[in-house]
C-alpha cells in the first residue's frame, strides 16, 4: 500500500509510476462517470460516490489489478490491512469482476484522504473505499484499474 500526494515526487513501482503520470496529464473533473480506457494495461473508474458509514461495507480485496484510488473532490477514509492468507472471503466475484469481499477484520487502519491525494493497493491487500470521515458526502475519486500480470 502505498498512500500519497499527487504533487509528491515517489520512486514507484513502474505501473504505479505509469498510472501517476496518466493522472498529473490528464483533468478528470470533466469526464463523465464510468469507464475510460488509458491503454492495454489500465483503465480509469471515474467515480462519485456518497460516502458511507464505516459499518455499511466490507472490506474487498484484488487478485488481477492495482487498484490507485486518487481523490478529486471531497473527503474519503479508507480502510486497509496487509494481504493475509487467512481472511475467509464472504462474497466471491474474483473470476467475474476481479473483487472478492471479506469480513470486518480487527485492526484495520483508516487512512484519509483529501483532494489530490492517492493510495495504491496491491492485489491481495485489502481496502474498504467511500467512508464517511464524519458524515456522509458526495465526493468524485478516479480508480485506475493496472493489470498485474
Amino acid at each position: 500500500m502505498i498512500l500519497a500526494h499527487i504533487s509528491q515526487e515517489l520512486d514507484l513501482p513502474m505501473q504505479v509510476a505509469a498510472a501517476i503520470a496518466h493522472l498529473r496529464q490528464t483533468d478528470y473533473n470533466n469526464f463523465e462517470i464510468g469507464r475510460h480506457e488509458i491503454n492495454e494495461r489500465m483503465f480509469a473508474l471515474v467515480q462519485d460516490p456518497t460516502t458511507q458509514d464505516w459499518q455499511q461495507s466490507f472490506p474487498e480485496f484484488h487478485r488481477k489489478h492495482i487498484d490507485v484510488q486518487f481523490l478529486l473532490e471531497g473527503e474519503e477514509l479508507i480502510g486497509y490491512l496487509p494481504a493475509a492468507p487467512h481472511y475467509e472471503i464472504q462474497q466471491d466475484f474474483l473470476e467475474q469482476r476481479d473483487i472478492a469481499f471479506t469480513s470486518t477484520q480487527v485492526n484495520e487502519t483508516q487512512l484519509f484522504l483529501t483532494p489530490g491525494m492517492y493510495a495504491v493497493f496491491f492485489p491481495g491487500e485489502l481496502h474498504r473505499p467511500c467512508r464517511c470521515a464524519s458524515t456522509p458526502q458526495k465526493i468524485k475519486k478516479v480508480v485506475i484499474k493496472i493489470r498485474a500480470d
